[in-house]
């Protein structure tokens, strides 16, 4: 009788336990897209020698450049970002700070001028870069600069010099990534130095040929993924009697509590999962853990869930979570759990 009476209180506590705590976790495949930074500055490097054959694909500098602008663009997902597009050597703004829309950036990066003269187009990396930081004072959070140069700076001082001025003045906001179309040492170097400031991204125009890796540079400078945090509905008090799958009526203020919340977050559909005790045959087992499934589901929909966000499966005694060997243990495992799949 004493042992009758502590089972009895085992179930009402798991009971109240299921209705004020709901568990919270997160299932492997929901997650969710957030950005890296606030602010993006496409920054293209426009002077006489990118009119030069960048020999890896045997084509001007300015027009592979232009087309991983492009293809970048297809890449890049609209989170609310704050983008603009500006030019250097000479330096020009072809788009002030603004909200980032694909179709819009796309329609400016088409105008990228490809033809102009080589001879008498130096290439004043620093002025731009000073240019560039009247963009980046429009611009709040953190902020990604995109260069497309070779590296070729050859008037208006160090542009190294310039970019760690910028650095020391913005700190971790500023990153430069570097998209590099150097074809000689001495450029290469130049923007080497000036992504590592930061530690920031740096490929070659070459790397980015290859999708797969544009797709990465995309990814690793304006965005990550992260596990949404959804409610699991472990309802641990809906216990039921031996070979019974009838809804107790200290079960139903734990079930009440689940249509709360499934009301409460109309997006979200579940799985009604239903278990047993090891006392009879496994498929007989089977079809009762189905049946206690079945008998939730059915009162969810009595309450106003629609059926279209549940389903049910039973488990029958494969999954425990309690010692089959001692009663309170069965009493444990004859069990509803409802958990949350979207």
């Amino acid at each position: 009788m004493m042992r009758n009476r502590w089972i009895k209180q085992l179930i009402i506590f798991a009971a109240v336990v299921g209705l004020l705590v709901p568990a919270l976790a997160q299932a492997a495949d929901n997650v969710v897209m957030y950005p890296k930074i606030s602010s993006f500055v496409l920054f293209l490097d426009q002077s006489g020698s990118m009119q030069k054959t960048y020999k890896p694909l045997g084509k001007s500098k300015i027009v592979v450049a232009k087309d991983i602008l492009l293809r970048m663009n297809k890449e890049i997902p609209e989170l609310n970002y704050m983008g603009s597009v500006q030019l250097f050597a000479p330096d020009e703004v072809l788009l002030d700070p603004t909200v980032y829309n694909r179709e819009t950036f796309q329609s400016v990066l088409e105008k990228i001028p490809t033809k102009f003269p080589i001879f008498g187009r130096y290439t004043p990396m620093a002025p731009g870069m000073q240019k560039l930081d009247e963009t980046i004072q429009r611009l709040s959070g953190d902020v990604a600069v995109i260069m497309l140069s070779d590296g070729e700076a050859n008037r208006g001082g160090d542009p190294v010099a310039e970019a760690t001025a910028m650095k020391e003045k913005y700190g971790n906001r500023l990153c430069f990534h570097v998209i590099s179309l150097a074809t000689k040492a001495e450029g290469e170097k130049v923007l080497q130095q000036i992504a590592q400031l930061n530690n920031c991204v740096y490929v070659t125009a070459a790397d980015m040929q290859n999708p797969e890796l544009l797709k990465n540079f995309v990814k690793d400078v304006f965005y990550a993924f992260k596990p949404v945090q959804r409610e699991v509905i472990i309802l641990r008090g809906i216990n039921f009697d031996f070979n019974k799958y009838d809804i107790k009526p200290e079960a139903q203020a734990i079930l009440d509590s689940g249509v709360e919340i499934l009301k409460k977050h109309p997006d979200i559909k579940i799985v009604i999962e239903g278990h047993t005790d090891s006392i009879g045959s496994e498929a007989y087992n089977q079809k009762l853990s189905e049946k206690r499934a079945k008998a939730v589901y059915d009162y969810f929909v009595k309450k106003g869930i629609s059926p279209d966000r549940m389903k049910t499966v039973g488990y029958g005694e494969t999954r425990p979570k309690a010692d089959n060997s001692t009663e309170e243990g069965r009493a444990i495992n004859r069990r509803v759990e409802i958990k949350v799949v979207k």
